[in-house]
């Protein structure tokens, strides 16, 4: 199967979208699960949640071989976060 492409405001609104429509109800009350991570798979919309995003999106690949598996983070805007680290050197 092909795997798409998909903008990151596109993607942060399908995971919104398929969050309060399959994921919130199934809660059951419980406290909101911010920084679990949320895998979906982008034709059926099937989901699992983990704290490990690693295991959530296996988790759905184990049922799904061919899911188009993407990831959101629940109350964050992005999944991971981009850091640098910059050797200086005093060489001429």
């Amino acid at each position: 199967m092909a795997r798409r492409e998909i903008s990151p405001e596109d993607a942060e609104a399908f995971g919104k979208s398929v969050y309060e429509r399959k994921v919130r109800p199934t809660l059951n009350r419980a406290a909101e699960p911010v920084g679990y991570f949320l895998s979906v798979d982008l034709d059926t919309e099937d989901w699992e949640l983990d704290e490990d995003h690693l295991k959530a999106a296996l988790r759905l690949r184990a049922r799904l071989p061919d899911a188009d598996v993407f990831t959101v983070r629940i109350g964050y805007p992005a999944v991971g976060e981009w850091t640098s680290i910059f050797a200086v050197s005093n060489d001429d």
